[in-house]
């Protein structure tokens, strides 16, 4: 096996060790793909502008997120059906991030529970998030928020740009969903995958672990999500949550607007990685508008295709307080393991510390919207 040196090389790697319903699962956009190549054609968008001489020791990539000191200006952002990948894929995630010194977000769709993710990845110092659906069971739903309170969860995480589910063509085609329904396509892929197919025979396949009857699937998350959520919905949370709430899949400036005036402490940007509604903007594109538009009364984060640290000081520099890390600690996950995603850290970490030494830069302070040219390319 080649030595992995990036994301794009672990990407490779995932696909190549996992059959096409997962593999089309963590990659894919919906329909035509259009917003998904939108959100890296931005990056490029934008280019750096330099300086020299400026007697750069070493760098601190360091920040305070929601009031909690991050060792880097990165969150790992919630995935549902994570054990799709990797056997209790959400605890080694966890595990990683606690390691790097950075905020991980449990999804509702995980497949660990709340609480085993918390007691397979004890770390004294690990923040964790919990992302959260609204289910149609109201009390359903705030016992799993009361859950995620006892285990000491830090920040709820309302997902707001899921009315439905974007269509996503390659996994309706291939049958991505849980528990698994075998045909003869299915098991010609599995047999061409045998170190994947191993560990799903010695560790089960995996299923739901935060709904009640977890058997009860696959239909489980159709069947039970609120689809009609609106305002009122986060000013019953706050009633329900006394820690801080970040709304997660913000599209526009009204809305990050009406956020902050909803006093929610965090806004991540997303179009939900291109799987959602395809033509949505890319949320970098967004980010110095809202940036602006919201000031310092909220936390402005941002998702949606980084791949690269030289990607995350652009957000940084356009106003983004950090980048929510989504298909990168995948492919981690999905090649190696918790090896894999520590891995995809460190990476990262370092294009980070190369990228703003070359620009002569030793702070996160220090990145402002100088440190970038081309925003109009991206319009």
């Amino acid at each position: 096996m080649k030595k992995l040196l990036s994301v794009e090389d672990y990407r490779k790697a995932a696909e190549a060790r996992l059959p096409k319903i997962a593999y089309d699962y963590l990659e894919r956009g919906a329909e035509d793909e259009i917003t998904y190549a939108m959100n890296r054609a931005a990056f490029r968008a934008l280019e750096f502008n330099p300086r020299t001489l400026r007697d750069i020791d070493k760098v601190d990539l360091s920040v305070r997120v929601l009031g909690q000191k991050s060792r880097l200006p990165l969150v790992i952002g919630p995935t549902g059906f994570a054990g799709l990948f990797w056997p209790d894929a959400d605890s080694a995630l966890a595990r990683a991030a606690a390691q790097a010194g950075i905020p991980f977000v449990l999804s509702t769709a995980s497949t660990t529970s709340i609480e085993e993710v918390v007691s397979r990845s004890a770390h004294a110092d690990a923040t964790r998030w919990f992302q959260l659906y609204i289910l149609n069971d109201r009390e359903a739903t705030a016992e799993m928020i009361r859950r995620a309170d006892a285990a000491n969860y830090g920040a709820l995480v309302l997902t707001v740009d899921t009315p439905c589910s974007g269509k996503r063509e390659a996994s309706l085609r291939h049958g991505s969903r849980l528990p698994l329904r075998l045909d003869t396509e299915k098991v010609v892929d599995f047999l061409c995958h045998p170190h994947w197919s191993w560990q799903i025979l010695r560790h089960g396949q995996p299923r739901l672990a935060n709904f009640p009857n977890p058997r009860k699937q696959p239909f489980v998350m159709e069947s039970h999500l609120k689809r009609e959520i609106g305002w009122s919905d986060v000013e019953w949370l706050r009633s329900q949550w006394n820690k801080p709430i970040i709304i997660k899949g913000i599209q526009s400036v009204e809305d990050a607007r009406i956020a902050a005036s909803a006093g929610v402490e965090g806004i991540v940007l997303s179009n939900h990685g291109g799987r959602q509604l395809d033509g949505s903007p890319s949320p970098i594109r967004l980010l110095p508008e809202v940036a602006a538009a919201v000031g310092d009364d909220v936390s402005v984060m941002v998702d949606s295709g980084f791949r690269r640290g030289s990607e995350v000081v652009k957000a940084l520099a356009l106003g983004a307080k950090a980048v929510w890390i989504g298909r990168a600690t995948l492919y981690g996950v999905a090649a190696l393991g918790e090896h894999g995603v520590l891995n995809i850290l460190s990476i990262l970490e370092d294009e980070l510390t190369r990228t703003m030494t070359l620009l002569g830069l030793s702070n996160i302070d220090q990145v402002g919207a100088d440190a970038v040219n081309g925003r109009e390319r991206m319009l």
